[in-house]
């Protein structure tokens, strides 16, 4: 695994806390109120400063040799939170910037005034905006977020010079306005339109206090919608999954490591430090079905309470696993299922 010095780029959560409730979101289930158990915590510009000092900053990546798609020194988007929801997020990308660091953001951009996002037009900062289709559809996934605030929000901050992009996840109830937000998205000066196919298409959808609202996607339920505890109890059950029970894979598995392709480290929004965001689900509160392997391989990672020399150390034991034979053998779940594959 990379060492300290050799780290160019950094995924950073700055906060747990969000605005919006997607349904295929962790923060809840299906846009029922559920906690899994994840913290509700944030880095403040102090705390930002004390992991990223200047010296760490300076061998982070400043720029690009691919101009269209460039690698950021820092990745501002959680596994949780949204950056807007940040008490500090702007003051952090100035202290970043000021260092010469490149920045992306990811955000529902929902919340904050049009001239806070202006604010955020400095230059290397790129900004990702969720926008799932037009104001009738967008609130079908993007839940608890105002279609129209978005829009001031994204146009405020291109109009001060901002690089901006509109990332569209074509779901079944929005795919037919692709053509409508692209030529909305050129028309506001958004730099690209981006489409993200990550596996969000279908599945019930609950409100907070579990009435069932909608489905997206094709209905698989002929004879209705099972009750939202029904549902959550079967999601608990496999996520709580020992490392006894965990799938098998076959034992010919090659990786393609974000960490180590990008030379890429993570930092989450309580200050722990995992070698990507896929390995960062809290491992010791969270329901994710590799947990049960990273408790038991996660130790003394918190960059709030020990160096992140010491941080990193415990990386090693992740790269070992790779040579086992199998997943109850000691194989990472995680990695598997997030970076590996089986070579042709």
């Amino acid at each position: 695994m990379l060492k300290l010095n050799q780290i160019r780029t950094a995924h950073v959560e700055l906060t747990t806390r969000c605005n919006a409730r997607c349904p295929m979101c962790m923060r809840n289930y299906r846009g029922y109120d559920y906690n899994s158990g994840y913290p509700d915590v944030e880095l403040s510009l102090d705390q930002f400063r004390h992991i990223f000092a200047p010296e760490l900053l300076k061998q982070l990546v400043g720029s690009s040799l691919n101009p269209d798609r460039p690698i950021m020194g820092i990745n501002f988007n959680g596994n949780l939170g949204d950056f807007a929801l940040a008490k500090d997020g702007a003051e952090i990308v100035e202290y970043v910037v000021a260092n010469g660091v490149t920045i992306n953001i990811n955000t529902n951009g929902s919340l904050r005034s049009p001239a806070w996002w202006a604010r955020l037009a400095l230059p290397g900062v790129q900004i990702g905006f969720a926008i799932d289709g037009l104001a009738d559809t967008h609130g079908l996934y993007r839940q608890d977020t105002d279609w129209n605030r978005v829009i001031e929000n994204a146009q405020a901050y291109i109009n001060a010079g901002g690089r901006a992009i509109w990332r569209f996840v074509p779901f079944e109830h929005n795919r037919h306005q692709e053509a409508e937000c692209r030529a909305l998205a050129e028309k506001m000066g958004f730099w690209r339109f981006e489409n993200i196919y990550d596996g969000r298409d279908t599945g019930p959808v609950f409100t907070r206090a579990g009435e069932y609202s909608h489905y997206l996607g094709k209905n698989e339920y002929a004879d209705g919608v099972p009750p939202v505890k029904n549902l959550l109890e079967g999601h608990v059950t496999w996520f709580a999954v020992s490392k006894d029970s965990i799938p098998q894979d076959k034992p010919n598995i090659e990786y393609n490591c974000k960490h180590l392709k990008n030379r890429e480290i993570y930092i989450a929004a309580d200050g722990s430090v995992y070698p990507c965001c896929f390995t960062g689900f809290y491992p010791k509160q969270m329901h994710h079905a590799g947990n049960a392997q990273l408790k038991d391989l996660v130790q003394e990672n918190n960059a709030l309470e020990y160096d992140l020399v010491h941080c990193l150390e415990w990386f090693d034991r992740v790269d070992e696993t790779w040579s086992k034979p199998s997943i109850t053998g000691g194989r990472l779940y995680t990695c598997v299922t997030s970076c590996g594959s089986v070579p042709n």
